[in-house]
């Protein structure tokens, strides 16, 4: 088994180190960028708790902001609000569970 070098050593240690500051630097962008990137799930105020396709270009979203829930009907040109509600802290709603409300 053959050793490498040192200067092979110095330049794979630099190129290694060169890497992870590019890829620091671009998660710092991005968190910067998309403010709540990197937010725990249950720290984010924005949530979209399901989504219908209702086909290539129009579907259906459940959103909570805070404390309330929307309704959402979404395709290329618009966005609308079907219908607006409370959100009950007593019934989650899980992602794939209808909600009853």
């Amino acid at each position: 088994m053959q050793s490498m070098p040192n200067h092979d050593w110095a330049q794979y240690s630099l190129s290694m180190t060169f890497v992870l500051l590019l890829l620091a630097a671009a998660l710092w962008w991005l968190s910067r960028r998309n403010k709540g990137f990197l937010l725990p799930v249950a720290q984010r105020r924005i949530q979209i708790l399901e989504a219908y396709p209702m086909g290539l270009r129009h579907k259906l979203l459940l959103v909570q902001v805070d404390q309330q829930r929307l309704l959402l009907s979404v395709n290329n040109n618009d966005i609308q609000t079907l219908h607006a509600w409370h959100a009950d802290s007593s019934s989650p709603v899980k992602p794939g569970v209808n909600d009853e409300n």
